[in-house]
């Protein structure tokens, strides 16, 4: 079984290799492409015009965040080689400095540049066909139809980001649906990659349940490409780590936006950030659910998931949940349990709350309650402050 193990290392390894190298050389090469054709007054300045010409000002703001993110993108890979090459300056080059090298930069990179091989892009254009295919059945339980109004867009975004707030809550908060999840969390660092990684799968189940939102409160279908470009983009935008954007709070933009100091704290174990800000782009729901938290100078971030990992094994970081929910399910007894184990929080034990990231949240902020000021919490107690005294 060892000897198994080491083989399927290489063959993960060097799958690695090919995907860091494509994937980078077919990025930088397209960047500058762009770039050489931008300077000829064609690429981004053709296309710019092009859409204010048409009016198509959200391809014109997506154009824009797209090329943000290929320069963050690439520079924060540039950060992270040369990182990897000053942390073994003192040694010659040689097998040992570039397997250091190797391991360094494959520790941040692998989880990203292997999850990205195995179908994140293919969901998600699923996601768009397939609605507007069952919209039309789901419609027949709307409440009504919204119309092509200004005001309907800003409905129409709202209904999204609820919808992506309900399903984002419930994959945090069902086990089965975390195994899905947890990919997307697994990396110890976070980069722009982290982006890409997504569970096959998962795909399918959040575009059911958003399907049913979005359906059954109105929002037409043709309105979601749109949707869908900010969703993605700025979605992509706001996983840049510390090296691309050191505080990423982005000054006043972090009262109205989640920026990417608000999704840094989704993504970290901290008992304080655990299962926060599920929205993408407008903090809204998170702030009317209670679950929108500010990144904390006095408490430093610390990635990835609270069990223990090797995030160089894609088996790991890719299946390993589901791997422990099917032996939790394996090894307890009672048919109620074994359902428990997929439908309650992770961390569930049969009689055992403790371990949930609900319970060790609240039980931190019990022990720590200068951490818990919200705005939420300031204005409701404000309100209940002045309720009339029933007699």
């Amino acid at each position: 079984m060892p000897g198994k193990n080491k083989y399927w290392r290489w063959f993960e390894n060097a799958v690695f290799i090919v995907a860091f190298f494509y994937i980078s050389w077919d990025w930088v090469s397209n960047f500058f492409i762009y770039l050489y054709n931008t300077i000829l007054g064609k690429g981004m300045i053709a296309d710019i015009n092009q859409q204010v010409k048409t009016h198509s000002y959200n391809d014109t703001f997506m154009t824009i965040v797209w090329e943000i993110i290929f320069i963050i993108t690439l520079w924060e890979i540039g950060l992270l080689l040369y990182e990897a090459v000053q942390k073994e300056k003192e040694n010659k080059w040689g097998l040992a400095k570039g397997k250091a090298v190797f391991h360094y930069v494959a520790r941040t990179f692998k989880p990203t540049f292997l999850a990205s091989f195995v179908g994140l892009y293919i969901p998600l254009l699923i996601k768009l066909d397939v609605f507007q295919l069952v919209t039309p059945f789901f419609n027949k339980f709307s409440l009504f139809i919204i119309n092509n109004k200004w005001y309907s867009w800003i409905y129409a975004y709202l209904v999204w980001e609820l919808s992506t707030w309900v399903w984002h809550y419930t994959f945090h908060r069902v086990r089965l649906f975390w195994c899905f999840h947890s990919p997307h969390h697994a990396p110890d660092d976070l980069t722009i990659t982290t982006a890409w990684v997504h569970f096959f799968a998962e795909g399918y189940f959040t575009t059911f349940m958003q399907w049913i939102i979005l359906s059954v409160m109105g929002v037409r279908a043709e309105m979601l490409i749109p949707i869908f470009a900010i969703e993605v983009g700025w979605g992509t935008f706001i996983h840049a780590g510390e090296r691309s954007l050191k505080k990423g709070r982005l000054g006043l933009l972090k009262y109205f936006l989640i920026t990417p100091s608000h999704h840094r704290v989704h993504h970290a174990k901290n008992p304080l950030y655990m299962d926060t800000n599920f929205c993408t782009f407008l903090p809204f729901w998170d702030w009317m659910f209670g679950t929108l938290q500010p990144l904390r100078d006095e408490v430093k971030i610390e990635y990835g998931i609270t069990r223990q990992m090797d995030v160089t094994s894609f088996i790991d970081f890719y299946f390993g949940e589901l791997i422990l929910l099917y032996q939790d399910i394996r090894h307890t007894k009672g048919c109620r349990n074994k359902l428990y184990y997929l439908v309650k929080p992770p961390g569930w034990n049969p009689g055992n709350m403790e371990h949930t990231a609900a319970m060790v949240r609240s039980d931190f902020l019990k022990t720590n309650p200068q951490l818990d000021h919200t705005s939420r919490k300031w204005i409701f107690q404000k309100l209940l402050k002045h309720q009339p005294v029933n007699h």
